[in-house]
This record gives structure tokens, sequence and C-alpha cells, in this order.
């Protein structure tokens, strides 16, 4: 089965739009999503039923089973109402739990930010305290040119500079190396499903 919707879709991919293949690779396409959906869909329910057994027999951790049960109701409510759209006012046409999930995520990638920066900090050290050796150095020098490039200073324009420099040129090589690396093990893993040569179907 897996092989065959494989191969729907790659076929669908390479021919003309509107054409018999292309049309089975959409509805095929479609089937997926729907099945993925219910998937989701049965995920949350076991999640909710799960942490409604730890609150009813108070198991370990059962306020933290409440506070996810109370978020997921909550996230649930908001977007019933904003598909309804009852709000009024400066909230008209706004969506609330759009909003709300922007807000604790935003909230928790500047922590996580912030933590980066001493855990970076800390890593250099312990490589210096281990074994100073040239690529520890060339880390080092370059976690202290970032860091202190960020700081709003006049006498630290040509930190900022450097700093830019590094962000520009070897970050976005390396990222564009990582997204690259990534494309290919995609394309090889698609190539050992449709061959059936993946470890899942072997016999």
């Amino acid at each position: 089965m897996v092989i065959s919707a494989g191969l729907v879709t790659v076929v669908g991919l390479l021919s003309d739009e509107g054409s018999a293949p292309a049309l089975l690779m959409t509805f095929t396409i479609q089937m997926i999503a729907v099945v993925a959906a219910i998937a989701v869909l049965i995920g949350v329910l076991n999640l909710a039923a799960v942490h409604l057994g730890r609150f009813a027999h108070a198991e370990h951790g059962w306020p933290y089973s409440v506070v996810m049960l109370f978020v997921m109701v909550a996230v649930i409510v908001l977007s019933i109402l904003d598909r309804a759209e009852i709000w009024s006012g400066e909230l008209e046409g706004e969506q609330i739990s759009l909003r709300a999930f922007e807000a604790v995520q935003v909230s928790l990638e500047s922590a996580l930010a912030a933590l980066l920066a001493f855990f970076l900090v800390f890593a250099a050290y312990r490589l210096m305290r281990r074994r100073v050796t040239v690529w520890s150095l060339v880390f080092s020098v370059t976690l202290i040119v970032v860091l202190v490039g960020w700081i709003p200073f006049e006498e630290l324009d040509v930190l900022a500079d450097v700093r830019d420099w590094l962000v520009r040129v070897p970050v976005s090589a390396g990222m564009r190396g990582l997204l690259i690396g990534v494309g290919l093990g995609t394309v090889m893993v698609g190539i050992r499903v449709l061959l059936g040569q993946d470890r899942s179907y072997k016999s």
C-alpha cells in the first residue's frame, strides 16, 4: 500500500495538471489528509483519557494533568468561539486562539533563546577547561564576538560588523549544507520506500 501510494504520487507530480494520474494523486493526498486528521483526533482523545485517568486515581503528577486538561478545553472553546465569530469591538475579526498560541509560543521561544546563551558560554568554558585545541579556540572566539557584537555600543561597531559577516557567510553556508543533506536524505528514504528496501517492509 505504501509503495503504491508513493508511485501514484510520483507519477501524478510528473503528469500534466488535470490528467488522470494528477487527479488520482490529488484524491490520494486528500484521503491521506483525512486519515491523518482522524489519527490526530484519536491521539487527542487518548491523551485526554490518559490524563483523566491520572486525575481520577490521583496518580503522581495529577496536578499537571489538570493543567493539561484545562488548557486543552480552553483551546477547543476558543477555537469554537473563533469559528462562530462572536467577537466584537476591537476583537472583531480576530483569532483569539491564534493570539493565545502566539503569546505562549513567543514566551517559550524567548526563554529558550535566553537560556541558549548561557548554555553556549558554559559549553565554551567546558571545552577550554578540558582541552585547548584550535577548534575550541575558534568556537570560543566566535561565541565571544557574536555575544559582544549584540551589545548596542557605538564602540563595538566593528564587532557588530564581524558578527553580521559570520551570520551572513559561514552560518548561511552551514545551514544550506544541512538543508541539502536533509533533502538528499529525504530523497534516499523515498527511493528506498518505493523500491521496498526499507527495513519496515522487508520480511
